[in-house]
């Protein structure tokens, strides 16, 4: 993953894109990061709630996380609740085998 997100970077940069500095400077950094803390423990139960599902579910793992390009090119770790299956190859090869009409579609919008 992480040569893609090179190969993407570099790309990027060859657009010679120029960022604006960041709007607000340290009065609304601070605003964000108390904004920040203050969701994260209103939306804890929550979020405790979503994690207890998804591991119940399939008794997979609870997290999934990957690498994303954000703002300037530069590459940052992303972690998201899980919400696909386990093995998901695995199973789409499965189900493509097992679904004609379906792995014609596949094929077709690839």
């Amino acid at each position: 993953m992480r040569d893609v997100a090179k190969s993407a970077n570099a790309g990027f940069a060859q657009v010679g894109v120029d960022f604006p500095p960041p709007i607000g400077g340290l009065l609304k950094r601070s605003f964000d990061i108390a904004g920040s803390v203050a969701g994260l423990i209103l939306l804890s139960p929550l979020f405790l709630m979503v994690a207890l599902l998804v591991k119940l579910s399939d008794n997979g793992p609870i997290f999934y996380g990957h690498k994303r390009i954000g703002r300037g090119g530069r590459i940052f770790s992303c972690l998201k609740f899980r919400t696909m299956v386990t093995d998901g190859e695995r199973v789409l090869a499965a189900y493509l085998a097992a679904n004609p009409e379906a792995n014609a579609e596949w094929i077709a919008t690839r």
